[in-house]
């Protein structure tokens, strides 16, 4: 991780992640995508990911729309079933949940490889939501601001409040992330507390 502070004002952190996927990079999977977010106090404010593979470029600004190659994106309102996928990231500290295993059951999981993807296929509706273990700052700054202007709700996995973060403490410590449409998020949540 490099981190340098902003110079000057207003203070705007810029964070990048120029790779994100790179184990599907580095083993000729095209499945990555280049994620930079622009931050002030502690928010994600500008969020860009590309995914090259398929020349797809997500876009938002907060408070203004979600956007794929300039056209207005939604996340629809698909509830989770057998029909709808949601991604499901393969790290997790205590072994796999037993949640996890009835959302595999009760769902079309999908491991990206990429949490910035994840996020940007929630935007456009490709994805009913997400669970999401372990990323850092980096990988998920951009991906919120694209999935929330999408309509998209963005937690950790208690429900609570992701951003604001203190930037000038961050130090790469890893986030609890739960994303999805305004129907399949507190069906997700529920699963999670049951």
């Amino acid at each position: 991780m490099f981190k340098r502070p902003p110079v000057g004002e207003p203070a705007i952190w810029w964070i990048i992640d120029p790779i994100d996927g790179t184990h599907n990079f580095i083993h000729g999977i095209p499945v990555f995508a280049v994620s930079i977010a622009a931050m002030f106090q502690g928010e994600p404010i500008v969020g860009v990911i590309f995914h090259p593979a398929v020349e797809a470029m997500f876009t938002a600004v907060k408070g203004g729309e979600a956007q794929l190659d300039g056209r207005h994106i939604t996340t629809g309102d698909d509830e989770i079933g057998p029909l709808t996928s949601v991604g499901l990231d393969s790290h997790f500290e205590d072994g796999l949940p037993g949640w996890a295993c009835d959302l595999i059951q009760r769902s079309r999981f999908r491991n990206f490889g990429t949490t910035a993807l994840h996020l940007a296929y929630i935007a456009r509706g490709g994805l009913t939501a997400a669970v999401m273990s372990t990323p850092k700052l980096w990988d998920i700054a951009a991906g919120a601001v694209i999935a929330e202007a999408a309509g998209a709700v963005v937690t950790d996995w208690n429900g609570g409040r992701i951003f604001p973060v203190d930037l000038d403490a961050y130090d790469g410590q890893a986030f609890h992330v739960l994303a999805g449409n305004g129907r399949s998020h507190p069906t997700l949540r529920e699963m999670m507390r049951g």
